[in-house]
């Protein structure tokens, strides 16, 4: 349990979520597994967790060397899949306790992909992973392809955020998947507590707001006298909280998925997902051919709901690393986790009304718990769970209701049920007064939105936007978390970085964006 309750608060903030072609769909779909940002679940689950891992160096000859920093040239990989980009690495070193500058220091990873161009810009992109608990040198093949243009003449600064990565990771010890799933909320107390005594670090110190001083330290180290801030998803935490603290070194900022400052991870994530999710299935019966496919799928659901809260249902899948036949115990908890996944993705999104009607109508669980167990396996390997307990139970704890009111909807209380456990037992650590108030200012901020993100919709960047006098915010029609590997978006956060401007941006090419069309069987979309 104390797996399965992580994944559900682990999708608070996911990176991007990978498209899949139509035509791969099988009983095991991978695709989400590349690509969230977001929170842990309760003791059946993940602890507080993200996505992605470790970038691996390989030495070349040509070496350099930048104020404090050695760098050497490195490959930084996207585990599990080919993604992968070549730049320099090297090492910084810090106090673990900013109060403490002699005492205990631990090493940050830094990585700067040089710009490709013959005159490079002096002020570098530096790009924010999700999470909490991602690896910005593991995020970045993600995004690089979207955001070429900019790397042609500015250098892409990448660090590892304390806690993450490379940087002195703070990663749960992993739990065996028939281990993991036998576990109940009474043992998640016990399992958080093993996390703890097995790290290597005082977690109260792996805070956001410490980490922005670990960012601009290696900006200082590589010389830059400007930058501008790309974060995604629990980045756009990171770049808003590193606005604030330094807001005469930031020329530009896009802020993707955006997190409001006055937001507590995980208190409208039910609320949120919900609201996604029943738009997607209006939109089903809006479709001629989906409608008529598969109608009603929202009453389908609802029914779903109902039927797993008093008799759940034991399905058998494959293990999603051995192949070989697993048991687990299907219910509303597993369907949540597996509906919340699918829902991150434009292209997972279209296959809901498929997967809940052969749920409701077939009794067939299966491929619905295959995506639930692939993700989180993934999941599971990938993201620094400790670091996310960190930044939670010291940033957003404390604003959470004493006790989580009642609710119907999907995940109920499962993610306020989780953090109340865990964030019992995690050290908090320092937070500034003015930690949860309003970043503004008069820098030029472009904020993009996918219209039916589960995790951060719309409505968040409309909060965050008011309080700066240059910002323009564009929804990505159809689109789930994180939109600027989408379409086009890529090419006008380029222009937006470039102009250092967002008053002449040309969006006309957004009206091409358009939900994924709805698998009308497993082998896609009618076409």
């Amino acid at each position: 349990m104390w797996w399965r309750s992580q994944l559900i608060s682990m999708t608070n903030h996911l990176w991007t979520v990978p498209r899949i072609r139509p035509n791969l769909l099988r009983s095991q779909v991978p695709t989400i597994m590349n690509a969230m940002f977001f929170k842990p679940l309760n003791a059946p689950a993940l602890l507080i967790a993200v996505l992605l891992i470790t970038s691996s160096d390989i030495h070349a000859e040509s070496d350099s060397d930048v104020p404090g920093i050695e760098l050497q040239t490195c490959e930084l990989l996207v585990p599990g899949t080919p993604l992968s980009t070549v730049g320099e690495c090297g090492w910084l070193e810090v106090a673990e306790n900013p109060e403490e500058p002699d005492g205990r220091q631990i090493r940050v990873r830094v990585a700067r992909i040089p710009a490709r161009g013959r005159v490079a810009e002096p002020d570098p992109l530096i790009f924010f992973a999700g999470g909490p608990g991602q690896s910005a040198t593991e995020s970045w093949p993600i995004v690089a392809g979207a955001l070429r243009k900019v790397n042609e003449n500015r250098d892409i600064l990448l660090v590892d955020q304390r806690g993450t990565g490379q940087s002195n990771p703070l990663k749960c010890p992993q739990i065996e998947l028939d281990e993991a799933l036998a576990l109940d909320w009474d043992e998640l107390g016990r399992s958080t507590q093993q996390c703890l005594d097995s790290l290597d670090g005082d977690p109260r110190y792996y805070t956001t707001t410490i980490a922005m001083h670990d960012i601009d330290a290696a900006r200082e180290a590589l010389g830059y006298e400007t930058v501008n801030l790309y974060g995604g998803s629990y980045g756009t935490r990171a770049a808003q909280v590193y606005l604030r603290l330094y807001p005469e070194r930031v020329r530009s900022v896009v802020l993707d998925g955006v997190v409001p400052q006055t937001l507590a991870l995980g208190t409208e994530h039910a609320k949120k997902l919900d609201q996604a999710i029943y738009r997607v299935l209006a939109a089903c019966d809006e479709d001629v051919l989906c409608g008529e496919s598969f109608p009603d799928t929202t009453g389908k659901l609802i029914g779903l709901i109902r039927d797993l809260d008093q008799n759940p249902v034991d399905v058998t899948v494959q293990h999603p690393t051995t192949g070989e036949p697993f048991d687990l115990t299907f219910n509303r908890e597993v369907l949540s986790t597996s509906l919340r996944f699918l829902t991150y993705s434009a292209d997972t999104q279209a296959m809901l009304p498929l997967l809940i009607h052969e749920a409701a109508t077939e009794q067939r669980f299966d491929r619905l718990a295959s995506q639930m167990l692939i993700a989180a396996t993934g999941l599971q390997q990938s993201i620094s769970q400790g670091m996310e307990m960190s930044v939670m139970c010291s940033e957003d704890y404390p604003l959470y209701p004493p006790e989580p009111e009642p609710n119907e909807y999907l995940l109920g209380d499962i993610m306020e049920k989780a953090v109340g456990i865990q964030c019992g037992i995690w050290p908090r650590g320092p937070v500034p007064d003015n930690f949860h108030e309003p970043v503004g200012g008069d820098v030029p901020v472009l904020l993009l939105s996918g219209e039916l993100d589960p995790v951060t919709p719309p409505e968040y960047a409309d909060q965050v936007a008011v309080h700066f006098t240059s910002s323009r915010h564009l929804v990505a029609p159809g689109q789930g978390h994180i939109a600027t590997t989408r379409g086009c978006m890529g090419k006008i956060v380029s222009e937006f970085v470039i102009e250092g401007s967002a008053d002449d941006l040309e969006t006309d090419c957004m009206s091409n964006l358009q939900p994924t069309p709805f698998f009308i069987s497993l082998t896609g979309p009618t076409p």
